[in-house]
């Protein structure tokens, strides 16, 4: 499975409709053009009305409906209340603070939260490994805990259900494969990884990074795997590690990375101002699947 493969799963004969908050730069509008052009998606674009007709004017988007927003709270409430109306099947995050974005979203009364927690997962396509490889959580999710890890494991499922068949290998990463209580996620690893066994997945963790990429690591540490070089969904041990993972796939392995953020009622993107306009179109594509 290649990004490739993944935009082969959009149905293109029913493009969705992505809400767009607050869009006011010139790279949202041209990732927008992409996927529209390639008869992805409509676009509902909330924002001031004269920066919407410049920009896409500039970038000859079309297919796409204008809601007066003249700020970034106005936009998110409105955007979130014609998803609830059903008027838009994505929540796409323009020129909003991170923060203003996701904090309406997750009101219980008015917004549109699903579960407990939100979770970051990206998708990666890299030259080093032989397929797409899903890690979470790099991007929102700062203190983890046991039940943190285990709705992180839970979210990214449901996502990448839809795009790989089953058995899905699971690897609950930490540093080393022992157990250490100096080390509290090897054996929070441990616990989750059974778990997920009984579940039906075929999960592991503790598992360090080499034996993860590699089955010729877990032979020389002499580990018994049955996922070892094949696993399809990384819990990372905390934020920073995640995040350092991704950044040295896109930056140093020139991987083909998107991501996507679950636990909503509906998908969430999330681009970054780093992102590149492929990133931001596969992010797009992810919410479409």
């Amino acid at each position: 499975m290649r990004y490739a493969d993944i935009y082969k799963l959009i149905n293109v004969e029913k493009p969705k409709t992505i809400n767009v908050v607050f869009p006011n730069s010139k790279p949202i509008y041209e990732a927008l053009k992409v996927a529209t052009d390639k008869g992805l998606i409509k676009s509902r674009l909330y924002g001031i009305v004269e920066n919407i007709n410049k920009y896409t004017k500039e970038t000859s988007l079309n297919n796409f409906t204008i809601i007066k927003s003249d700020s970034p709270d106005e936009a998110i409430k409105n955007a979130i209340k014609d998803i609830r109306d059903g008027k838009g099947d994505v929540l796409m995050k323009g020129n909003i603070a991170t923060a203003s974005f996701l904090s309406p979203v997750l009101k219980r009364d008015t917004g549109l939260r699903k579960g407990e927690l939100l979770s970051h997962i990206a998708v990666c396509d890299t030259p080093g490994y032989h397929k797409i490889l899903f890690v979470t959580d790099g991007a929102i999710n700062i203190d983890l805990d046991i039940d943190k890890r285990r709705a992180l494991a839970d979210n990214a499922i449901e996502f990448v259900k839809r795009i790989i068949k089953p058995p899905i290998k699971i690897a609950f990463a930490a540093i080393i494969e022992k157990l250490n209580e100096k080390i509290p996620e090897t054996i929070e690893a441990r616990i989750l990884a059974e778990e997920f066994t009984k579940k039906g997945y075929l999960a592991e963790g503790p598992i360090a990074l080499d034996v993860i990429y590699s089955s010729l690591a877990a032979k020389k540490k002499h580990i018994d795997s049955k996922i070892s070089g094949d696993v399809d969904l990384m819990i990372g041990p905390n934020i920073t590690t995640s995040n350092f993972l991704l950044k040295h796939m896109i930056h140093i392995d020139k991987a083909d990375v998107g991501g996507i953020v679950m636990g909503a009622k509906v998908p969430l993107v999330l681009l970054s101002r780093a992102d590149d306009s492929r990133s931001k179109l596969n992010s797009i594509a992810l919410s479409l699947v």
